[in-house]
């Protein structure tokens, strides 16, 4: 990441994108392209919000520091059961498996808005409005090709 001010037009504040790593989930759970287009009627995306927020629930948190634990015991005593308590800026990583190959540019975070929102469903974040989820960038990595698939959801510092 470097450093990159972007003015919204809705607001008067500028994003500031910086390097701050503040902690990164691993999700055991392989992220589709959502190229199968959102309908009107929301059940589809309720129930894949749901299997996110249960693939939230059985992640790993590797924070800044190199140390991995369990979510819930990360919510409960890095984050004393409250919600990040600061605006954050999100990278959700499709982490390619076997015979996978990279999608276009757009498709990486398309299939990640069930993703997020779980995030606010399992405290991790009070809302994914732009009052505490600064900017989110999907990005994909086919180096751990053995490893995957797998989302790897990183949380950075922003202002």
């Amino acid at each position: 990441m470097s450093d990159i001010n972007y003015r919204p037009q809705s607001e008067e504040k500028r994003v500031k994108i910086n390097n701050e790593h503040l902690f990164t989930i691993t999700l055991d759970k392989e992220l589709k392209n959502g190229n199968t287009g959102r309908t009107t009627h929301w059940s589809s995306a309720h129930k894949e919000k749901k299997k996110w927020a249960a693939a939230l629930q059985a992640s790993d948190v590797e924070t800044d520091s190199g140390m991995v634990i369990d979510l819930q015991t990360f919510l409960e005593e890095v984050l004393g059961d409250r919600s990040v308590q600061q605006r954050v800026g999100l990278v959700v990583r499709r982490v390619l498996g076997k015979r996978q190959r990279f999608w276009d540019a757009d498709s990486a975070l398309r299939g990640a808005k069930e993703l997020i929102d779980a995030t606010v469903d399992t405290g991790l974040l009070v809302d994914d409005s732009m009052k505490y989820v600064a900017w989110c960038v999907g990005s994909q990595d086919d180096s751990r090709k053995d490893e995957g698939p797998f989302v790897e959801l990183v949380f950075y510092a922003a202002e």
